[in-house]
């Protein structure tokens, strides 16, 4: 009975006897390759192979759906909005004074650098006194002709008494006025000298003129009478009442009369000439006067108009020879330091950068990256001097990107752009810093999104693309 129930249970767990049910324990005692063969294997590696396989199976689908951002990169440096000035003579010169030293702050208008203005200083002297002298020409001239056109004679207009009547330039001294003022005087004096004496011959002319033409009615009053007489004589000497010698004597008497009438006529008539070709020759002093004054206005105006635009030149050259600050700002990169010392045309002798203004960061993109990057777009801005893992960056806009591409030795073709910063400082272990030009900055656009699948897949389309095929 009892070896039944044993052959039962025997029957009955068949499934757990065997080798592979041997205890560890039993394992223990075999030789170490019959250990191992009757050792169970271990669950973990199993658990293992399947742990990787899940995850490369939610990596490859976190891949196919997950993106990520395409920045598009470009390095420069912080600028000012009306970038640095750079402060030059216009021309050569010898330095007479430094007002300022490296870093000082200065306003604007303040003197920087003064240069000898000695050979400038002269050249607007000069021009000056020549601009003065043909603009007192121009008045006296003007004068002149005042005076020709109103008929004004010395008589009833002393020039030496009127001030108001010569215009002299506003820089005039009293020196010069009163110069010009007898040179007007003078001048005039002459012109009164010839026109007098021509009128003085005028008048001389006239009355000879009138003379002979009361001759002449003289001469026709008693021409009827000797006439009359004449033919008496002859009457009475074709009786023989007179003597021929009578009648030759009255003849001689009318012949020398109609002679002298005759005579007188012409010399009449020669006087006529002779006061129109007095009174023309005053009209013509008069013509050629006012044309000679007009002429000398005409070309104290050209002149005038070329002294005017040299001493507008000169007057800059001079005023130029103090170098001022055109903004307020620091001075930096300051090459002189002599007194005495000489300057080129255009050469850098300090560098000031504005202050209290927008600073912008002027950065390089490079080519490839161009063609995604447009103007108003967002851009985030790290400052090399404070990384941004630890001070973080500051927030900004493009505002423009050059039309043409610059050439660059090491990069190639990069076209220049520049960003607004949205603010001028940040925050450094709990204080505000002041951002200063010229600190060297990395821009960062995003231009797009891509899936993370495409950079794996990217390089295997590429070689498909390119293989099996003849140059």
């Amino acid at each position: 009975m009892n070896a039944w129930s044993v052959l039962k249970d025997a029957w009955l767990n068949r499934d757990k006897l065997g080798d592979q049910h041997k205890t560890q324990e039993l394992a223990a005692f075999l030789p170490p390759a019959l250990e191992i063969q009757e050792s169970p294997p271990n669950p973990l590696a199993k658990w293992l192979g399947r742990s990787l396989m899940l995850l490369l199976v939610i990596g490859i689908a976190w891949a196919c759906v997950g993106e990520i951002n395409i920045v598009a990169s470009a390095e420069g440096k912080i600028i000012p909005s009306s970038r640095v000035k750079q402060i030059q003579p216009l021309e050569k010169g010898v330095i007479k004074a430094i007002h300022v030293t490296e870093g000082q702050r200065v306003e604007k208008g303040q003197p920087l650098i003064e240069l000898d203005s000695t050979v400038t200083g002269a050249d607007r002297s000069r021009l000056a006194g020549e601009l003065s002298s043909v603009q007192f020409r121009k008045s006296v001239s003007k004068t002149f002709l005042y005076l020709l056109n109103t008929s004004i004679t010395t008589s009833n207009h002393d020039l030496r008494s009127s001030p108001t009547l010569l215009e002299p330039p506003a820089e005039a001294n009293e020196y010069d006025i009163e110069l010009n003022k007898r040179l007007l005087w003078q001048r005039w004096e002459q012109y009164e000298s010839q026109r007098k004496g021509l009128q003085s011959s005028l008048r001389r002319t006239q009355s000879e003129q009138g003379v002979s033409q009361e001759q002449i009615k003289k001469l026709q009053q008693t021409l009827p009478i000797i006439t009359k007489r004449r033919d008496s004589m002859q009457a009475l000497q074709s009786k023989n009442y007179v003597s021929e010698n009578e009648l030759l004597e009255v003849e001689q008497e009318f012949i020398l009369l109609v002679q002298d009438l005759a005579s007188e006529k012409k010399r009449h008539q020669k006087y006529i000439a002779a006061a129109e070709e007095i009174k023309q020759q005053i009209n013509v002093l008069e013509a050629q006067t006012r044309k000679e004054q007009l002429a000398e206005i005409m070309a104290a105006n050209r002149e005038i108009a070329v002294l005017q635009e040299e001493l507008t030149k000169a007057s800059d050259l001079d005023n130029r020879q103090i170098l001022y600050a055109p903004v307020s700002g620091q001075i930096q990169e300051l090459a002189i330091a002599t007194v005495g010392g000489v300057v080129t045309e255009a050469q850098q002798l300090m560098l000031l950068v504005p202050e209290e203004e927008q600073l912008e960061v002027e950065v390089f993109l490079e080519n490839k990256d161009i063609g995604f990057v447009e103007e108003g777009i967002k851009s985030e801005i790290k400052i090399h001097t404070f990384p941004f893992t630890k001070y973080g960056v500051i927030d900004g806009q493009v505002m423009t990107i050059s039309d043409d591409a610059i050439v660059d030795e090491k990069r190639g073709l990069i076209y220049s752009m520049r960003v607004l910063m949205e603010k001028n400082t940040i925050v450094v272990n709990g204080r505000e810093v002041k951002l200063m030009p010229g600190m060297a900055v990395t821009a960062e656009m995003k231009t797009g999104n891509r899936r993370i699948i495409e950079f794996f897949l990217a390089p295997l389309l590429k070689a498909k693309s390119e293989s099996i095929r003849e140059r």
